[in-house]
């Protein structure tokens, strides 16, 4: 009965200190999506339009036209790059040529480079039937897409928002800052109590 009586505590000693390392991770990875988001909210809010890191542009995804390569929702991680450095078959973003200046950003596939000068692009969305109507110059090329990630470019939206902001940021950042608080005191009093035994011994 002893015997079965020791393992069942150490069993209960593993879950406890699996939960506590599984909640440190959690805590922690909840801490860097927050500074991630944070710093993407800030970039975009303090007036630079397109935010960025490590030299790559991000943009969310819109629309379904490079399904199933990427969804709408994800985001992608653009290269900046010259004209020249864009083969047939590469993912690019770009200004739509046939949008005049109003900033309408699209990201489809190169499926031809038209050597003319100056350079353009023959471009289609993966899901889409025809090739787009006009082909993109050189000078609407914003670069070349180095990654995507589903999902996030829907967090990131909502974090623009007021509300997304709070949901996201402020109420989980207050949260981690009350628990570890709580952490302190508990620590403290526990300090406190052994001082107290150690001066009653």
């Amino acid at each position: 009965m002893k015997i079965m009586a020791i393992r069942k505590k150490g069993s209960l000693r593993a879950i406890r200190k699996a939960a506590l390392v599984a909640s440190r991770i959690i805590i922690a990875l909840i801490m860097i999506l927050m500074v991630v988001l944070l710093f993407f909210v800030l970039q975009s809010r303090l007036g630079q339009s397109v935010p960025s890191v490590a030299g790559f542009q991000i943009y969310v995804v819109l629309g379904g036209s490079m399904s199933p390569v990427f969804e709408a929702g994800s985001i992608v991680l653009v290269q900046p790059l010259k004209a020249s450095s864009i083969s047939e078959g590469d993912i690019i973003t770009y200004r739509d040529p046939g949008k005049g200046n109003n900033g309408v950003i699209v990201t489809h596939r190169v499926l031809e480079v038209l050597d003319a000068e100056p350079v353009s692009f023959v471009t289609r969305g993966d899901a889409n039937d025809a090739n787009d109507p006009i082909p993109v110059p050189a000078a609407n090329l914003l670069g070349r897409v180095a990654l995507s990630i589903p999902f996030l470019g829907s967090l990131l939206s909502f974090t623009r928002t007021r509300t997304g902001l709070i949901v996201m940021v402020i109420v989980p950042a207050v949260l981690i800052i009350f628990s570890e608080l709580r952490k302190l005191i508990k620590y403290s009093q526990d300090l406190g109590n052994m001082k107290k035994k150690e001066v009653s011994g």
